[in-house]
C-alpha cells in the first residue's frame, strides 16, 4: 500500500515543479554572440548589394550554408549547448494561433517586397539601411524576442514545458 503525501508535501512538490520549469525556460536564452554574428552576417549580406554587386552570385549560397549549419548544430545536444541553447520549447506548447500569425506576417512581408520590386521602387542605399536596422534590432532585441517566445509557451494550454533534448 502506498502512502499518500500530505497537503504540504504535495504543495512543495508542485512549487518545485514550477520552479524547475521556470529554470528550464530561463535557459532558452541562447548566446549573445550568436545574435551578433547573425546581425553582422545579415548586414554584410544586404550591404553587399549596394557596395559589391559582383558578389551577388555567391552571397546567397554563403548565407544558406550558414543557416543550414546553424540548424544542424541546433539538432544536436553539443551543437545546441555550444550555441547557448541547453533546452528548447516543446513545439506543442506554442499556440496554433501564434504560428498562423507569424506565417501571416512573413507572407505579408514577402508580398510587400515583391510589390516594391515590381514597382521598381529604388531607395538609395536601401539595402544597407535595412541591413543596419535589422542588425541593430537583432543585437538589441534578440534576447527579448526569445524571452517573449518563452513567455508565450509558459502561458499556453500545455504549460510550456521545456524539452531537455536540446
Amino acid at each position: 500500500m502506498t502512502e499518500q503525501p500530505s497537503a504540504d508535501e504535495a504543495a512543495r512538490a508542485l512549487q518545485d515543479v514550477d520552479r524547475r520549469r521556470d529554470q528550464a525556460m530561463d535557459s532558452l536564452q541562447g548566446g549573445k554572440w550568436v545574435d551578433v554574428v547573425f546581425a553582422v552576417v545579415i548586414f554584410l549580406y544586404l550591404a553587399s548589394a549596394d557596395f559589391l554587386p559582383s558578389v551577388a552570385e555567391w552571397k546567397g549560397l554563403a548565407l544558406a550554408v550558414l543557416v543550414v549549419a546553424y540548424v544542424l548544430l541546433l539538432r544536436t545536444r553539443r551543437g545546441a549547448a555550444w550555441l547557448g541553447h541547453s533546452v528548447r520549447v516543446d513545439k506543442s506548447a506554442i499556440r496554433p494561433k501564434f504560428v498562423v500569425g507569424v506565417w501571416l506576417v512573413l507572407v505579408l512581408l514577402v508580398a510587400a517586397t515583391v510589390a516594391l520590386s515590381l514597382l521598381h521602387v529604388h531607395i538609395p542605399y536601401g539595402n544597407t539601411i535595412l541591413g543596419a536596422v535589422l542588425a541593430i534590432v537583432l543585437i538589441v532585441l534578440g534576447r527579448q524576442l526569445r524571452r517573449g517566445l518563452a513567455a508565450l509557451s509558459r502561458r499556453s494550454r500545455s504549460g510550456g514545458a521545456a524539452d531537455g533534448d536540446g
